[in-house]
């Protein structure tokens, strides 16, 4: 079986032959603060004379700078503020380093490259970054891409996929005889469907949305969303059998004023998974959303030099639980470097300041912890000039 390039659409980013799309810090936060999905990956389709599964893998191939059999022994996510420390310095560039996930490849075999018998392969987080979905213990044929470093990465576009799915391409590989000389597309998996209603007097839910994170899934990108309607019934349909978190957001004006896990607690420690099975609908599930206080955050920012403010100068505070990955919020900075977030749900944050303009690599910032549980103000940080 040989996989066609995958074809989706969204805001693309043209890199070695390849359209991708990083997803940046800012761009997490336009997923988190946006009632659809903002961002897509689309694929480079193959030239229109590529007709038969022996040119297609060829074609495939060609793209790559390392091909290899293997398997998934360790995933990580790895990202410079999830890594650092408190206090520490960090790009004030939301661009820089953006978060990417990190797989740890036994090999078992190499069709191109000199591969070590274990190597490290980067890619995207998914929800719209190309990135390829992976799961530990699993064997998968690996076609993957170098930067000017070296450093490999695949997404969905290069051709990557599961060992069983990839009977064309290893075919041309091992330079056997293809079985079908047509281009044959992978059988879609038999999916399930997650289906109930959100629960809460008086509430609006035109701004909310229902997330499900995948239990076990390294990436914190949700795997799938559904909107409810205004009587807070929701539904998810193709969810791919597993189980998984449920997530709900609501927001008033583009600020989280509910975040909760199924079946309706704060806590993800208290969180119910739920179980998705193939062609069967979770359809009985009530999502009780009950009120939660919200708390305003304010204070100042300064730079190490005593200038003047860069443009476009944001905080940003970051849930700091692993699961809550979308609770954040973001606010302007005022020139006189004061701050004020007037609804903040309670909970551990990293703080830390951004800058979106041309000057950004001019700066960094620290990392900084504040739980909210009461009013905080008087909150001082730092921009420190490079």
């Amino acid at each position: 079986m040989l996989l066609h390039p995958d074809l989706f659409l969204g805001k693309l980013k043209v890199c070695g032959g390849l359209v991708h799309f990083h997803l940046l810090v800012s761009a997490i936060f336009a997923l988190t603060f946006s009632s659809a999905p903002a961002f897509g990956c689309s694929c480079v389709p193959p030239p229109p004379d590529i007709k038969t599964a022996q040119a297609l893998a060829q074609w495939t191939a060609d793209r790559s700078a390392a091909i290899f059999e293997g398997s998934a022994e360790r995933i990580e996510l790895k990202w410079p503020l999830l890594e650092a420390k408190l206090g520490d310095l960090i790009p004030a560039d939301a661009e820089q380093d953006p978060p990417v996930m990190q797989v740890l490849f036994e090999v078992s075999r190499s069709y191109r490259g000199t591969q070590p018998k274990s190597i490290l392969i980067t890619t995207g987080l998914g929800g719209g970054d190309c990135g390829f979905h992976f799961e530990v213990g699993e064997q998968y044929l690996v076609y993957a891409y170098a930067d000017e470093s070296g450093r490999l990465s695949t997404g969905i576009c290069s051709g990557t996929a599961r060992l069983e799915e990839s009977q064309a391409n290893l075919s041309y590989l091992r330079r056997e005889p293809i079985a079908s000389k047509s281009i044959v597309r992978n059988r879609p998996i038999a999916a399930g469907k997650v289906c109930g209603r959100a629960v809460r007097a008086g509430l609006d839910f035109a701004d909310s949305q229902v997330f499900l994170l995948r239990v076990g899934n390294k990436s914190p990108i949700p795997s799938d969303e559904a909107e409810p309607a205004r009587d807070g019934s929701f539904c998810a349909t193709g969810v791919i059998p597993g189980k998984y978190h449920l997530m709900f957001i609501n927001r008033i004006e583009d600020s989280p004023t509910s975040f909760v896990f199924f079946p309706g607690v704060a806590k993800s420690s208290e969180a119910t998974a739920i179980e998705v099975k193939s062609d069967q609908a979770n359809s009985e599930l009530v999502f009780n959303v009950p009120p939660q206080p919200t708390f305003s955050v304010s204070g100042t920012v300064r730079t190490s030099n005593k200038s003047a403010l860069p443009a476009e100068c944001k905080v940003a505070l970051w849930s700091a639980d692993p699961l809550s990955f979308l609770l954040a919020y973001t606010q302007d900075v005022a020139p006189s470097g004061t701050f004020d977030f007037p609804q903040v749900l309670p909970g551990k944050y990293w703080v830390f300041v951004t800058v979106d303009s041309d000057a950004a690599s001019n700066w960094l910032t620290r990392k900084v912890e504040v739980d909210v549980d009461v009013r905080v103000a008087n909150l001082s940080l730092e921009l420190i000039a490079k």
